[in-house]
């Protein structure tokens, strides 16, 4: 069980929840004051954007929600070595300081932002019985990222990076001489 809260996204979920008490805290003295502005909360420094992650025979698609990310403000990184998709990036609040002053409610995630994913994902014991559990990893071994042909796109506030499997079409068997 330690294990899972040390997981990163088991560490999110926690930072989310103490931001969010924080926040409940903060607003209940705010509305005392007057203020129920929720800017604040909104305007945190970074912030982890939801994805959904598709497996397909051929591909891996990534859809990662950025709603007024533009693409200039985007990269998209493939680690081979550690077999990490890692997507970062910052979301604006569109408008000039006049404007932005006088915003009565900001209720949208803005400001930088970064999500890792592994590729091919670990299979979960949890997810599927031991001998699909076994299936997975062994064609996940089998299975390996084609990064020259990795591809994103924006399309209507989502990030689509489709990432390629190059699955092995044979056996490498070395001779190993005999000293």
């Amino acid at each position: 069980m330690s294990s899972l809260a040390s997981h990163p996204f088991a560490q999110q979920i926690r930072s989310y929840i103490e931001n969010a008490q924080a926040h409940q805290q903060q607003g209940h003295r705010g509305a005392e004051a007057g203020n129920n502005n929720d800017d604040d909360y909104a305007d945190s420094e970074s912030f982890v954007p939801p994805v959904d992650i598709f497996n397909t025979p051929n591909n891996w698609t990534v859809h990662l929600s950025v709603p007024g990310a533009k693409k200039d403000d985007v990269a998209v990184n493939w680690d081979a070595d550690k077999s990490l998709l890692a997507i970062t990036g910052v979301v604006h609040r569109p408008g000039n300081e006049e404007f932005l002053a006088g915003m009565l409610s900001g209720e949208r995630r803005v400001g930088m932002f970064e999500r890792k994913i592994r590729l091919p994902p670990l299979a979960s014991a949890a997810a599927a019985a031991a001998a699909a559990a076994a299936a997975a990893i062994a064609a996940a071994e089998k299975e390996e990222v084609d990064a020259d042909h990795i591809t994103a796109r924006m399309e209507d506030g989502i990030l689509i990076v489709v990432v390629p499997k190059a699955e092995k079409e044979w056996t490498e068997v070395r001779k190993v001489d005999i000293e």
